[in-house]
């Protein structure tokens, strides 16, 4: 105790540059964590799913005349539901989507103009989403259906009960709302706040759904426990080989990959991701040599009471223990400074790197 107590005295007394020492190391922490939360949402991209790991989206990748183009997510319309037929021992559940479906949801003359998506019936199934109001299997399989998040449900209907009324897509549309699910968090790939059949397509011919062309139709399955990914991507580019139209100059060749693979495998978030790691363990770096630096050009002002208390029968263990324990409560002001700090510039935070105070804070 007392060392805790001449600790705090040395502190709290003049000369030992604690002010400076404590906004430094608290800025220093506040920007690496800053950069670290965005890292850590970076790698926690599409982990909200149930049994994530069981995920998978399906890539598809074109030679043409001997050029191999880059790998893309739009895939062949039937290619999930192929795949889900001819592989069930692997494949558990699979779903075909549209993300073109962005022109807004209209309740009388007001627009919604949240993220909507078309899916086929098995899209909550394959996704591991929580559906809270519905049966989705069935509800999808018909022409003019919508699902809508919990929130949005909420936003358009208020505290009204959402099943049976009916919304317009485009305005041109009636859409008969039949489920609610639960809402997804921002760090998803596919983000999407309303679900319409995909029959509603289909009956009104929208896009090329088929193993002919019409590559625009982003994928997902979700495999069997113990799958081997290897074994899985060999027997679905063997069952594409099958259903292809015949053709010299073309080769299409499939990659079922971990759906928490794709936000990574982006160039510029992987490039953007080494760039935080370098600076982040930058900064740490330089608060700490910056601190210990700080320390030590202050020793020269602290050498009358160090001596007094080795006069006092203090031995070099008790210095050390006090200097640690003064640091620590530099630490903790530092830690308390950066709270203070992170709340205060909360919104300025999330419009720079969207992260949240919470989320940094967890």
């Amino acid at each position: 105790m007392k060392q805790i107590y001449y600790s705090w005295r040395a502190m709290s007394g003049p000369g030992n540059s604690n002010a400076i020492k404590i906004i430094s190391v608290a800025l220093g922490l506040l920007m690496t964590i800053l950069l670290m939360s965005r890292m850590a949402l970076n790698h926690s991209f599409d982990t909200c799913y149930e049994n994530h790991r069981q995920l998978y989206q399906l890539w598809m990748q074109y030679t043409i005349n001997g050029n191999t183009l880059d790998r893309q997510q739009q895939c062949l319309g039937k290619l999930a539901g192929a795949i889900y037929e001819e592989l069930p021992e692997m494949v558990v559940a699979a779903t075909t989507t549209s993300r073109n479906m962005g022109q807004g949801l209209f309740r009388g003359d007001t627009k919604f103009s949240e993220k909507a998506i078309a899916a086929d019936s098995l899209f909550f199934k394959t996704m591991g989403i929580e559906v809270l109001k519905g049966d989705p299997v069935i509800d999808l399989t018909q022409k003019d259906v919508v699902y809508l998040s919990e929130s949005y449900a909420l936003m358009i209907f208020g505290g009204d009960d959402p099943i049976g009324e009916v919304l317009k897509y485009n305005n041109e549309w009636e859409l008969t709302v039949k489920g609610i699910y639960r809402d997804l968090p921002d760090n998803v790939t596919t983000p999407h706040k309303a679900v319409i059949s995909m029959p509603s397509l289909w009956s009104r011919e929208w896009g090329n759904y088929s193993w002919n062309g019409g590559d625009s139709w982003p994928e997902f399955i979700r495999v069997a426990d113990g799958v081997d990914p290897v074994e899985l991507n060999r027997r679905i580019n063997e069952m594409l080989q099958k259903n292809l139209p015949d053709t010299e100059s073309l080769q299409l060749v499939i990659d079922a990959s971990p759906l928490t693979d794709t936000y990574m495998s982006n160039d510029e978030v992987r490039r953007m991701d080494r760039i935080m790691l370098v600076l982040s363990l930058a900064l740490l770096f330089i608060t700490t040599l910056n601190y210990v630096l700080i320390t030590i050009a202050s020793l020269s002002k602290r050498a009358k009471s160090i001596g007094i208390h080795k006069c006092n029968g203090a031995g070099s263990p008790t210095i050390f223990s006090m200097f640690i324990i003064e640091t620590l409560m530099v630490l903790g002001c530092a830690l308390v400074l950066m709270v203070i700090l992170t709340l205060a510039f909360g919104d300025m935070i999330k419009d720079t790197i969207n992260i949240t105070p919470k989320q940094m804070l967890e």
